[in-house]
């Protein structure tokens, strides 16, 4: 009897876990670039599109490999609804006190009407959720700036998805002149209407003879602003804008640099992910589910990769064939392997893999691999290791893991108590100060494109815990 869950499957009879590793680490990697149906790799390159990772569906692909890591993706949206605060406000600095710190003075809501409309308008809440989370996920943002209709001014902000905004290919002066916006950057060959016409991107054609027959309208291509010079490349492409018609806009590339990177910022969360710590998260739930579920011994993990499929039936065959029937393949593994790791005439057996080493780094991958657990009469290690990983994230993303109620390694105690909190918070709050000026950039623009006093700044409200002898539970800061 053969059970399975999403990547996991149990093998009853040899008491065996299987998992399939549906996600490279190295998200992004030449080995996935097959992936990309033949039409839209050519538009990439007749376009000049800067790849976003070798197949150019790097943010895609690490979408999809966290799929299954709950702690990571709760962490993430904590991080973005953190980064928010509990709003923006519009201040000067007036004085400083004794200590040397800042008088921050709110504008007047009266006499800067003008300014708190725009800056408060319901839009700008969903902009700045939907601009958070793609910061903490990606390091890299793409809000639209929109225009008046004489150019004069910005009235407001779009968030355009990291994943769909690609730039072109710099000039010979090392400029970002335009951003791609498509759907089609993460369409794979599975989308693609000569292998499941259900699943057809639409505007894509079955077995296509050149680019000309994708119609341009599923590529939006806009003028992006010097993030360096934001506000004099606003004014240079508002001043090219005034005599067209319709929607004036431009992108506002928005990121958090990292080290040698050029067109795309990498993350720092994103070595937890690497290492292979996400795959550890995403796994051990499943296979604790069952085991619970099922109440039955484990003597032996196999772990069989993906493309091991592919390279057994041929990647156009597999990825021909329906969802139903890729199942049923992996059943009839399952079964065979099953009956190979059980009964006393299998005692003995040997078992073959064959599998590829990089020549460089000696790395293994494409290998199916078999280990035997001692002892499954507890689950104790698998804990252990699914605290470790969800420390490893949790630290990687720069959250203090107590917040979270992450426990210590190998022991389960957690240091949880309101001053642990309350002390782990205020250092990370304080640790935003630099991310969140950059984070603001679009205010800044809006700031200075339209002529608001130049000594304007803007502040995040934060909500911080206070001990009970205080007179409350609560105050309000700015940072």
């Amino acid at each position: 009897m053969i059970e399975m869950n999403g990547p996991i499957a149990f093998l009853i009879q040899s008491q065996s876990a299987v998992y399939f590793s549906k996600a490279n680490n190295n998200a992004g990697v030449s080995s996935g670039i097959e992936g990309t149906a033949m039409p839209i790799r050519k538009l990439q390159n007749v376009l000049g599109v800067a790849f976003w990772g070798e197949d150019n569906r790097f943010p895609q692909n690490i979408e999809q490999q966290m799929a299954y890591c709950g702690v990571g993706k709760q962490a993430l949206n904590w991080k973005a609804q953190i980064l928010y605060g509990n709003g923006i406000l519009p201040g000067k600095i007036t004085g400083f006190k004794d200590d040397g710190s800042e008088i921050f003075t709110p504008l007047d809501r009266d006499k800067e009407k003008a300014i708190y409309a725009l800056i408060e308008q319901r839009s700008m809440f969903r902009f700045f959720l939907e601009y958070g989370l793609d910061w903490v996920w990606y390091y890299n943002t793409f809000p639209e700036v929109i225009f008046s209709n004489d150019c004069k001014s910005i009235t407001g902000f779009v968030h355009q998805e990291s994943c769909d905004a690609r730039f072109k290919q710099m000039d010979k002066d090392g400029n970002f002149n335009t951003v791609f916006l498509s759907k089609l950057w993460g369409a794979s060959k599975d989308q693609y209407a000569i292998f499941d016409p259900t699943k057809a991107v639409k505007g894509l054609l079955e077995n296509p003879n050149g680019v000309d027959v994708i119609p341009q309208e599923f590529i939006k291509t806009l003028d992006a602003i010097d993030m360096y010079n934001a506000v004099n490349s606003a004014k240079e492409i508002a001043e090219r804008k005034k005599k067209t018609k319709g929607l004036k806009s431009a992108i506002l590339p928005v990121n958090f640099p990292s080290v040698n990177k050029t067109y795309y910022q990498l993350p720092a969360w994103d070595g937890a992910r690497l290492a292979g710590w996400v795959e550890i998260a995403s796994k051990i739930p499943s296979m604790l589910k069952t085991l619970y579920q099922k109440a039955f011994k484990l003597r032996y993990h196999i772990e069989i990769p993906e493309n091991f499929f592919e390279r057994k039936y041929g990647y156009e065959i597999w990825k021909k064939m329906t969802e139903a029937e890729q199942t049923n393949k992996r059943k009839d593994l399952l079964e065979q392997m099953d009956e190979f790791l059980s009964g006393d005439e299998n005692a003995f057996a040997s078992f073959i893999s064959f599998f590829e080493i990089n020549i460089i780094d000696k790395t293994e991958y494409g290998r199916i691999k078999i280990s035997e657990i001692p002892d499954t009469s507890k689950i104790d290690k698998e804990m252990l290791s699914m605290t470790a990983a969800e420390l490893e994230l949790l630290i990687s993303m720069g959250i203090p893991p107590n917040i979270f109620g992450a426990g210590t390694v190998g022991t389960g105690q957690m240091r949880s108590g309101g001053s642990d909190l309350r002390e782990a918070f205020l250092i990370y709050i304080a640790s935003l100060n630099l991310e969140r000026q950059v984070f603001l950039e679009p205010l800044y623009l809006m700031r200075d494109f339209n002529g608001w006093d130049s000594d304007i700044i803007f502040r995040h409200r934060d909500t911080i815990l206070t001990t009970l002898d205080t007179g409350s539970g609560t105050k309000k800061t700015l940072s």
